[in-house]
């Protein structure tokens, strides 16, 4: 962690810090080579990401109505190939992160932590797990597992990762946990586009804070981001109006008729401080903001999945 962790903007610095100290005190309890394999293992599978992936699978077929031991199988096939998932954006990008090291999130691979052929393994278990999971379920859900393996498939080969290929495959791969979660239900259900084009929406927007935050690694390397070709200023308003989209969304669904007032209270919580936050990253579009936004974007994400389950009761 610290080879990589001096990259000038303060917030990252202060979380490489606090992750060293961490390390420092838990490393004595733990053989070396234990602690090492987790490490890397869990930088390999992202977990607050494949948390977040896994509560909006278990969310969406809570509302779908999916009987209770499919909601559980749906749930844990959501959860490996989200792993699936970040562990292939790993492993693709494994040369680029060797010739500049992110200090967040660190690669294991480039930083020597896990060789590839152990990734490549778990990608093959995590992939295996997930559709096995999927189709035991319901043989429906294997529609969106395709799509998913498709744009895991793009991604890693290249032709997908364009500045605006990256934003609009990202917002996809939201999209279709919900499309997922519900098809385990045998059916669409009708809250399922809109909520899905909620998430499309708001990650197509959060692709302008992940090119702004990586901006200084990036520079480094020949990777085709929003900001090397579209410029840090208009990368910048993408998030807003992105997020102002996604909100508008959200609150058509309250005036459907779909949620209750559970719903639209909790969803006001969530978006409000989105929006405020959203409309001040055009004012500082460094990449320090960006780092500092990532957590209450985050936050977001978990307070409109609240809203969503407790709104369906």
């Amino acid at each position: 962690m610290s080879e990589t962790s001096d990259t000038g903007y303060p917030a990252v610095k202060y979380v490489s810090r606090l992750s060293a100290r961490v390390w420092e005190t838990v490393s004595p309890f733990f053989p070396n080579r234990f602690l090492t394999a987790i490490t890397a293992f869990l930088k390999l599978i992202r977990p607050g990401r494949v948390l977040m992936i896994t509560s909006l699978t278990w969310v969406c077929a809570s509302v779908a109505e999916v009987p209770f031991f499919k909601h559980w199988l749906i749930t844990i096939s959501g959860m490996f190939l989200a792993m699936a998932g970040f562990a292939i954006d790993i492993y693709s990008d494994r040369e680029t992160d060797k010739q500049s090291p992110r200090p967040w999130p660190v690669n294991p691979i480039s930083a020597g932590l896990m060789d590839p052929k152990t990734a490549g393994r778990w990608i093959f278990f995590f992939l295996l797990a997930g559709i096995a999971f999927s189709a035991a379920a319901h043989p429906l859900t294997l529609l969106p597992v395709s799509v998913l393996l498709f744009i895991y498939w793009g991604l890693s080969e290249g032709f997908l990762d364009g500045p605006i290929g990256r934003a609009v495959t990202l917002g996809l791969l939201q999209a279709i946990y919900v499309f997922l979660a519900a098809a385990a239900s045998g059916k669409i259900a009708p809250f399922v586009m809109p909520v899905a084009a909620v998430f499309f929406t708001a990650m197509f927007g959060a692709r302008a804070i992940v090119d702004i935050r990586d901006l200084p690694n990036d520079a480094l390397t020949d990777t085709r981001t929003l900001v090397k070709v579209y410029g840090i200023r208009t990368t910048s308003w993408i998030l807003p109006v992105a997020i102002t989209i996604s909100f508008m969304i959200s609150m058509s669904l309250y005036t459907s008729g779909i949620f209750d007032r559970d719903y639209l209270i909790l969803t006001l919580i969530s978006f409000c401080p989105g929006l405020f936050l959203a409309w001040s990253f055009p004012l500082f579009p460094t990449p320090n903001y960006a780092f500092i936004l990532s957590f209450p974007y985050w936050c977001i994400g978990i307070f409109y999945m609240a809203a969503l389950f407790l709104g369906s009761r």
